[in-house]
């Protein structure tokens, strides 16, 4: 019997082991799923390069994420990313649960706002939306429900979750 082996495999697997953790990583880092770890990754990349739109998207899909840089229930988030769009997390789970129906995505708005202190703040609320050009939802028409802020402080590498208020009162 002949075993052949892979040289450059093993290089890459070789390279991987020897390579020092990034910044801030933990030993939960290293249990992580390979999609936490890729998340953590991004995420630390958007805090790098002071980019808050780029690190929602990991901190909203990612628990790894949230527990690194949230406050709170790390489980209970109110918006996940599916592709390059913002949904309700109970109409993701909905979506998994229908075997990736698309009909039990509720697409959210997202907008920015920026403070002078750094802090960062993501308004969110479901809706209607006329499909667009490009990637995601298109232009929102009609809000079909309560949404609701999350509000980050800027830390002295990245942000924190402050506050996630939920607005339950009816749209407006």
């Amino acid at each position: 019997m002949t075993m052949t082996f892979d040289v450059r495999a093993g290089l890459a697997m070789l390279a991987a082991l020897c390579l020092p953790a990034p910044a801030g990583a933990s030993a939960a880092d290293e249990t992580a799923s390979e999609s936490d770890r890729f998340f953590l990754a991004e995420a630390e990349g958007a805090c790098r390069n002071g980019d808050f739109a780029a690190f929602l998207g990991p901190f909203a899909n990612s628990e790894a994420v949230r527990a690194r840089y949230g406050a709170g229930a790390a489980k209970d988030f109110p918006i996940v990313m599916i592709d390059y769009s913002y949904v309700t997390s109970a109409s993701a789970r909905l979506f998994e649960a229908k075997d990736g129906d698309p009909r039990q995505l509720v697409y959210v708005q997202v907008d920015f706002r920026s403070s002078p202190d750094g802090s960062e703040r993501a308004d969110w609320v479901p809706g209607r939306f006329e499909p667009g050009e490009g990637d995601g939802p298109g232009t929102l028409i009609e809000k079909t429900g309560p949404g609701g802020s999350l509000r980050f402080r800027r830390t002295a590498d990245c942000w924190r979750l402050a506050e996630d208020i939920r607005n339950p009162a009816a749209a407006r």
